[in-house]
């Protein structure tokens, strides 16, 4: 069990670290490329701010002389910052000149071209161009004078350094690395404190558990001294049902309602007169009937609390026969839960080998003949057939058995099952 909790705990948690890695670092990347771009923005702007300058200036006197002058200031300025094309326009979208750095001059060719629709917008445009692992911004500004009157446009090429896309990624990495490190150590955190959680739980629910078998016991004991003066047939019956159960590779859930409907197969004969419960002579027809209804008071009893209400297969229809000729409800053959079917079995073989109020036991010969003679009309005959193959056995083992020896064996079942 302790080592099911491990394993599952382990997968959830690692499953939780992926989960948070992958989100939490996808975030961390689009911050770090967010930012990036923003300081690639930023710094465009700076730079292209003197271009733009230069430019207004030229507008004032748009001569020969004047262009020439502008173009060396272009030239110059472009030689020791990160632009490595520059272009301008008139108000018209007209290019009037461009300056390319030369050693870009193969990069200028490979970017995406452009048509003047930048001319049509008032502020400025960055575009984001990749291209090689780097990274290229194009920035269009328009120019207006002191009036608002637009003077023309400038498109500028700006290379993000190399260095500075370098260290945000350096950046970006150590903080993917910083959170996945994090998630990892909490997950260490937690994972012990989860499973001391867990058994605290486990601990918890155990004691829960024995609680309410104690309740199941105490119960199941008030109702057999009133039927027989002994508890002992409720140990009897269970022992045998879990044995059958075990062969018929029952799950532990079908195994539990197996031993909890045992203890309360007879809970309803609370409610039944003494004197049709001890009668020691044959009941009459009207008492029969009377006693017939034990099992509904059964159902209930114990379908008033949510604990015992995997019980109620057996106690409701463990009078129910093979045959369609039982009580309550004559249901048929496989309609009977497999429980029941069980129980109806060693039930009736217990009280055949058991000494009544009203008769003596019989032998463990003259109780499996007529288990047998009932093969398929009272009983499931493959059930009747797995019990009578290992009658002797389990009478060996249970039916011999001193109480406080059948306790003990009771003991170990709810051990292996609760």
């Amino acid at each position: 069990m302790i080592n099911n909790i491990h394993k599952w705990l382990i997968i959830r948690l690692a499953m939780v670290c992926l989960v948070l890695s992958l989100v939490i670092g996808g975030l961390v990347q689009y911050i770090g490329h967010t930012r990036l771009d923003d300081h690639v923005i930023q710094m465009a702007q700076t730079e292209t701010a003197p271009y733009a300058a230069e430019f207004i200036s030229y507008l004032q006197f748009t001569t020969e002389e004047a262009l020439a002058y502008f173009n060396l200031k272009i030239h110059d300025l472009i030689k020791n910052d990160n632009l490595i094309v520059v272009e301008f326009y008139d108000a018209d979208a007209q290019k009037i000149t461009e300056v390319i750095k030369p050693s870009a001059a193969e990069i200028e060719k490979r970017l995406p071209k452009h048509g003047t629709e930048f001319a049509l917008t008032k502020g400025i445009i960055c575009e984001k161009i990749t291209m090689d692992q780097g990274i290229f911004l194009r920035v269009f500004i328009p120019l207006y004078d002191k009036i608002g009157t637009k003077l023309g446009s400038m498109e500028g090429i700006y290379k993000a350094p190399g260095e500075i896309i370098a260290q945000n990624r350096s950046q970006t990495l150590w903080a993917l690395i910083l959170v996945v490190l994090i998630i990892f150590v909490t997950s260490l955190t937690l994972y012990p404190l989860i499973i001391r959680l867990n058994r605290k739980l486990i601990d918890y629910s155990h004691i829960l558990a024995l609680t309410n078998i104690g309740m199941l016991k105490v119960l199941g004991s008030a109702i057999a001294k009133r039927d027989s003066d002994t508890n002992i047939h409720n140990f009897r019956v269970m022992l045998y049902s879990v044995r059958i159960a075990e062969k018929l590779k029952l799950s532990h859930i079908a195994i539990q309602g197996l031993i909890k409907g045992s203890f309360l197969h007879d809970v309803g004969k609370i409610a039944i007169p003494d004197a049709i419960l001890l009668k020691p002579g044959k009941l009459t027809a009207e008492e029969f009937a009377v006693m017939k209804t034990h099992v509904g008071h059964g159902g209930d009893i114990i379908r008033s609390y949510d604990w015992l209400k995997d019980a109620d297969e057996v106690v409701r229809c463990h009078h129910e026969k093979f045959d369609g000729n039982g009580y309550p409800q004559g249901l048929l053959g496989e309609e009977i839960p497999l429980s029941a079917r069980i129980f109806a079995v060693v039930d009736v073989f217990d009280a055949l080998t058991s000494k009544r109020p009203y008769k003596e036991p019989f032998s463990i010969e003259a109780s499996m003949k007529i288990i047998e003679e009932a093969r398929g009309s009272h009983f499931d005959p493959v059930i009747a057939d797995l019990f009578l193959a290992q009658a002797k056995t389990l009478v060996a083992e249970i039916c011999n058995e001193e109480e406080s020896v059948l306790h003990g064996k009771l003991e170990e079942y709810i051990k292996t099952y609760f």
